[in-house]
């Protein structure tokens, strides 16, 4: 088995491009494109579908990408285990990853990390929770950094408890106090993270008899923000991010405090490999040092 065909034919994919792959990879086009018709008769039937603008799987490729992303962590596992027993430790990793973790903790973990191991190559996407589940299912990630990831197929380490809080415009009746309570919001023109991106403004909110008139939703959390400040609703939102986004916009806790868990996820803790081991470690240690790592429940 030539495991670089497969490499190749997952980056094609990803890309959905052969001239691109074949860039990234290093090989010429000629090469690549004898590589998938290598692969493709290895495997006895056609994988992709060739168009003017580039390439993309078929129904046959699209059933075997989990599996041979899977294979090719597994390979990867396999060189950085005889990679750490001579001694050096390389490889990637790949994360998935809410923007406020990407943004507010990745830098700080990545830069102690690469300190100690500077060989290894770190990829981020960035994503809503949807997204991030199907990726870990798909094994397009090694580790995922989001919230809710208890009940998932794969293994979760909680790290922290991190409040949500309302969110006001400046001035808004509600800022007179010292705490908003969450009935407060069914009178209330409501900014909504957009479905399949954050579920924990929705966990809130099911305390209500009805939900709120949602005048607004978006899929970026600054947007909301901006939103707020322009004093087109209301919303909810992560302290993560609040206290580290300067707006006029007013953060008052919620009336009973709501929390969400931030946590970190992988496919099978018994069975990552040696660099995400030592990279979850690394997570670890960052995460001891934020607000509520005391308070996991």
């Amino acid at each position: 088995m030539n495991i670089k065909k497969y490499e190749a034919f997952v980056r094609a994919v990803e890309l959905g491009s052969l001239s691109k792959a074949s860039e990234e990879l290093g090989y010429t086009q000629s090469g690549i494109s004898h590589m998938m018709q290598s692969l493709e008769d290895e495997v006895g039937f056609s994988l992709m579908i060739r168009t003017s603008s580039g390439i993309l799987p078929n129904s046959e490729g699209e059933m075997l990408l989990p599996i041979i992303r899977q294979l090719l962590s597994t390979n990867e596992n396999l060189e950085q285990n005889i990679a750490k027993i001579k001694g050096a430790d390389t490889g990637h990793i790949r994360i998935a990853s809410f923007s406020s973790m990407a943004i507010y903790w990745l830098p700080n973990i990545i830069s102690a990390f690469q300190k100690d191991y500077p060989n290894v190559e770190i990829q981020i996407i960035e994503g809503g929770a949807d997204r991030i589940n199907a990726m870990m299912d798909a094994h397009e990630a090694d580790l995922c950094l989001y919230t809710g990831g208890e009940n998932r197929s794969f293994d979760w380490l909680p790290l922290c408890r991190d409040e949500m809080l309302a969110l006001l415009p400046p001035g808004h009746p509600l800022t007179e106090g010292d705490s908003v309570p969450v009935e407060a919001f069914k009178n209330e023109q409501f900014i909504m993270p957009m479905a399949g991106y954050d579920y924990e403004v929705h966990h809130v909110l099911d305390r209500l008899e009805h939900y709120p008139h949602i005048r607004f939703s978006a899929c970026n959390d600054y947007a909301i923000v901006n939103l707020v400040t322009a004093g087109l609703g209301v919303a909810i939102l992560p302290e993560l991010l609040l206290r580290n986004y300067r707006s006029d916009a007013v953060a008052m806790p919620l009336d009973p405090p709501q929390y969400r868990i931030l946590g970190m996820g992988v496919p099978q803790l018994k069975s990552v490999s040696p660099v995400t081991r030592n990279f979850i470690r690394y997570v670890q240690d960052y995460a001891k040092g934020r607000p509520g790592a005391d308070k996991l429940p």
